[in-house]
């Protein structure tokens, strides 16, 4: 079975179909009160309207305990309580736990009815809280008493804070995520809750439940609580139902059936443990120093304009085709003096006034980074230099001391636990993830609290280690063994040099330039190899020729056979089963590897020689003869450029033959095969030690908080009084869950009072 193998779908239409519903209801719907709140009063109307129509069916299907209920809700914890399961769903107005408000609780547990609990719904005409809702005193009471259910939710640790923020109850452990579940069962796929159980559920009236454009503008505390308990309730009902689904793959006593236990352990030991561990780090937030951000801003915003009159200065050198280029197109959008902002007007400049070849046939007027950097011209160096300090302004100096969270004083970012395809961790709000290394001045504006010190604590060469497991070459092995610094160890052997002479420093501590250059160019080997970047990219990093690159890359393939090995069945693995595995056994799912190079599509009656006086009541033959497909695909197969490609396929379309040509998906796939194992692998790893760090009761004594995590580093904060102690634990669990490793992983730790500043020497 393939599974969660979804495609792409637009509510576009059923979008429109319900408004236009709701606008006929309208009609039918009692007048606004005058003197309210007009438009807001029309939307409700109108929501309550359709959702009579196409949910009043629903009605007794669902209940909703309002404040005189409280009796029936502590009987239906009782059953939640005995039944051992339930699953719990909240509606809000935002999706910020911390500042958003909770308008009430779903739950559901088999054998009932589920139930919509609401706690701050308001009158959309007084704008006062709305009579007969359950306190959030005896919702937190209550809640609280499931602490032996099986908590099911979807999107867990957004459900968590919510409850946590607004109710005042703490769910420290989660059953099962049916978000983080799809993910691991198809990481190709959206996992919306709605959308997944209209796949897998079999929910016939699907299209009756999408209120996406209709809701849209209103907070769910203004929907009229007979109208919204049904809507609600459901999503409660619906997390189960999928629960349902999934269990059969992932539940450890049945999903060897599919062959799924390595995943099902990836869930149950990585991914659910690391549900509240997250919850807590967003909600502990960390500190921003305002005083050096507003020095910051002042320093970027004066490099700022220095780079823009940088820019002008260069343009000077064009004055005259620019000149004439505004005469020959008075009506041209080129304002005077041009807009270095405007990607609009530089595509003008680049591509219509400097006339400058074209680098991405795709985006033939692309002004993008990755476009612009591959244009050697001094224009367009100052274009990027402006953009680079532009980015660090409007990204990180001025946005976040905008973001720090009036009540805490601190920003939180949110965590995205399945950010990338590999399983790895991202970021928003801000991307932690894209906070530039080099510029270690952004990164000192995070700061410890009063107090407080910070511990950065990372893996050392956490990827290379991972490949060296995974390829088990004795040499490598042996490097991390011996205690080696790999990159010079890689360099001596490729080189056939001396370890010391591959080093950046000699032994008395002097620098040795022909030693860095050795140890940077095994390090972008190594790198290059695991992202599959190829001779071309590789040659470019080391400025160097392809031929004098490629001899490196084969000269290291000699020394770390395993290594060359390893990519082979890891991309051979992909095309016989269609995934890939990390060491814990996390899947990456690659079908494009499985695809055939050129798929010939038949059309008949497109070709030239069709017959005008074919009868089209006879069967038409839309198979293409063995021979001829034969024929294309062994043409196809042996080209040697892609101008002799495109002339096969201009002859196949003149026979009405369509060649689908696969290859760009399937050298995309093979990038990402042993990537996905390395990349994969150190998220594992990571995630584990947030666990045990963020659940470890000693850490916790001594005062210690986990902050941030950031690739392969750790980041957390502890009174200075512990900052010793705390260090020496951090890196000591963090080392520990890396022990399934053949090689011994290494982390060091930091101790300082902002991210990257001066290293605080604690005896």
């Amino acid at each position: 079975m393939s599974l969660f193998n979804l495609p792409t779908r637009s509510t576009r239409e059923a979008d429109q179909t319900i408004v236009k519903k709701s606008k006929q209801l309208l009609k039918s719907a009692p007048s606004v009160i005058k003197g309210g709140k007009g438009g807001l009063m029309e939307k409700i109307l109108t929501i309550t309207a359709v959702v009579s129509q196409n949910l009043g069916k629903y009605a007794d299907k669902y209940d909703c305990y309002r404040g005189v209920d409280v009796d029936k809700f502590i009987a239906y914890i009782d059953k939640c309580i005995e039944n051992g399961i339930v699953s719990i769903d909240t509606e809000t107005t935002g999706l910020n736990p911390l500042e958003c408000i909770i308008a009430g609780v779903s739950l559901y547990t088999p054998g009932e009815k589920a139930i919509y609990v609401p706690i701050n719904h308001v009158s959309y005409i007084t704008g006062m809280k709305a009579d007969n809702q359950i306190d959030s005193d005896i919702v937190k009471q209550q809640l609280s008493r499931l602490s032996t259910c099986l908590i099911i939710m979807h999107n867990a640790k957004f459900d968590i804070r919510i409850i946590q923020n607004q109710v005042g109850h703490y769910f420290t452990q989660v059953y099962w995520d049916t978000m983080l579940a799809a993910k691991l069962l198809n990481e190709n796929e959206p996992a919306g809750l709605k959308v997944l159980h209209n796949k897998y559920c079999g929910q016939q009236d699907s299209k009756i439940w999408d209120f996406s454009s209709l809701f849209d503008g209103v907070i769910f505390t203004h929907i009229p609580i007979n109208t919204g308990y049904i809507y609600a309730a459901r999503d409660a009902e619906i997390t189960y139902e999928l629960y349902l689904f999934q269990k059969q793959y992932l539940d450890p006593n049945c999903c060897d059936e599919y062959k799924l236990e390595k995943v099902s352990k990836v869930f149950f030991n990585i991914e659910m443990p690391l549900v509240p561990v997250i919850a807590m780090i967003e909600d502990t937030g960390i500190t921003i120093d305002r005083a050096f951000a507003a020095t910051l801003s002042t320093k970027y915003n004066i490099e700022l304009g220095d780079k823009e009159k940088a820019f002008y200065n260069v343009l000077d050198m064009y004055k005259n085709e620019l000149l004439d280029y505004r005469k020959k197109n008075p009506n041209s959008k080129l304002s005077d003096p041009i807009s270095i902002s405007s990607n609009t007007q530089i595509a003008i400049l680049l591509y219509d006034i400097l006339k400058l070849p074209i680098v991405d046939k795709d985006k033939p007027r692309g002004t993008g980074e990755e476009i612009i950097s591959q244009m050697d011209t001094p224009i367009a160096k100052a274009i990027l230099d402006y953009r680079e300090t532009a980015k660090l302004l409007s990204t990180y100096v001025d946005k976040l001391p905008k973001i720090i969270n009036p009540k805490t004083g601190r920003i939180h970012c949110s965590f995205n636990q399945y950010g990338a395809d590999t399983g790895r961790l991202s970021s928003s709000d801000p991307n932690m993830q894209n906070i530039p290394s080099k510029n270690k001045e952004i990164r000192k504006m995070f700061t410890a609290a009063e107090g407080y010190v910070l511990i950065g604590c990372d893996y050392s060469q956490q990827e290379p280690r991972i490949l060296a497991h995974l390829s088990q070459d004795i040499n490598l092995i042996q490097a991390y063994v011996e205690g080696k610094d790999i990159y010079s160890w890689c360099g001596s052997l490729v080189y056939k040099i001396p370890y010391d002479e591959c080093k950046e420093y000699r032994i008395d501590g002097t620098k040795n330039p022909e030693g860095k250059k050795r140890r940077g160019a095994m390090k972008s080997i190594i790198l290059g190899i695991m992202y599959d970047m190829g001779v071309a990219s590789i040659s470019e990093q080391l400025g160097i020729p392809k031929k004098e690159a490629q001899n490196i890359i084969d000269k290291f393939f000699a020394s770390f056979p395993g290594v060359k090995k390893c990519i082979e069945e890891t991309k051979q693995h992909a095309i016989q089963y269609g995934f890939v595995e990390t060491v814990w056994g996390r899947k990456r799912r690659l079908p494009n590897m499985q695809l055939d190079p050129f798929e010939l599509i038949y059309e008949a009656g497109k070709a030239g020689n069709f017959d005008p006086l074919f009868d089209e009541e006879e069967e038409v033959n839309n198979e293409l003869s063995s021979e001829t497909r034969q024929l294309y695909l062994s043409q196809l197969n042996n080209c040697r450029s892609w101008k002799e490609k495109d002339q096969i396929k201009a002859r196949a379309k003149a026979e009405g033959i369509t060649v689908k040509d696969n290859g760009g998906y399937i050298a995309e796939a093979s990038r990402q095969c042993l990537n996905s194992r390395v990349q994969g692998s150190a998220a594992d790893m990571t995630k584990l030690a947030m666990t045990a760090i963020g659940t470890d009761h000693e850490l916790a004594n001594l005062g210690y908080r986990l902050l941030l995590s950031v690739h392969d580093e750790l980041i957390g904060e502890c009174p200075i009084k512990n900052a010793k102690a705390c260090g020496e634990l951090v890196s000591k669990i963090m080392i520990k869950v890396a022990d399934t490793l053949l090689v011994p992983m290494k982390c060091d730790a930091e101790i300082t009072k902002e991210w990257y500043g001066e290293e605080i020497k604690i005896v």
